[in-house]
């Protein structure tokens, strides 16, 4: 039984260096780290910002048009999904996100109106990061849109400059997005 122990700990320790270990603001997973949580099993999971904006001017969609399963606040992978299985949009907001490559991951998104939010907690942190690497983009003080949906008319972006989400214009309306991947 202690041979067993010895081993089991031995192995728990192995696997404990063996896990990657992040910090906000580092560049990693094909971008900028700016949001980390620890899932049930101590393990650490995060969100990534994209080095640029994909699009200074591109419409979330087409206004009246209610997409079904887009509405979650938190989870922009699974809104992104359900707005191209209903739309096919490869122009859109989400579809240039979902088309989006960056140092090997493929696997990016249009953020959810609190992945947005989380992203402005941290924006010193990111911008910082982002102002000692070449080739990127800094957060504007505008408007990104998200990929949550309000209604048919609408859905919300997050204000950088304001501070807060917001829905007053139609998904046609033409503003920036920025792309981020979860790991």
């Amino acid at each position: 039984m202690k041979h067993f122990l010895s081993i089991l700990l031995v192995s728990l320790a192995g696997n404990l260096l063996a896990q990657k270990s992040y910090f906000l603001g580092q560049h990693a997973e094909g971008g900028i780290i700016y949001h980390l949580y620890l899932d049930d099993q101590g393990q650490q999971h995060g969100l990534v910002l994209s080095l640029t904006n994909l699009s200074r001017e591109v419409a979330w969609g087409d206004k009246e048009v209610d997409l079904e399963g887009c509405e979650s606040t938190w989870d922009g992978r699974s809104n992104t999904n359900a707005i191209l299985l209903a739309t096919h949009d490869t122009m859109s907001a989400a579809g240039i996100c979902d088309s989006y490559k960056s140092e090997g991951f493929n696997d990016w998104y249009l953020p959810a109106i609190y992945e947005l939010q989380a992203l402005h907690s941290n924006l010193f942190t990111v911008e910082k990061a982002l102002g000692e690497m070449e080739g990127t983009d800094p957060m504007e003080m505008n408007l990104y849109w998200s990929s949550t949906e309000s209604n048919a008319a609408a859905a919300w972006f997050f204000s950088f400059y304001d501070a807060k989400p917001t829905n007053y214009y139609d998904k046609t309306s033409k503003t920036l997005v920025r792309a981020v991947r979860s790991f």
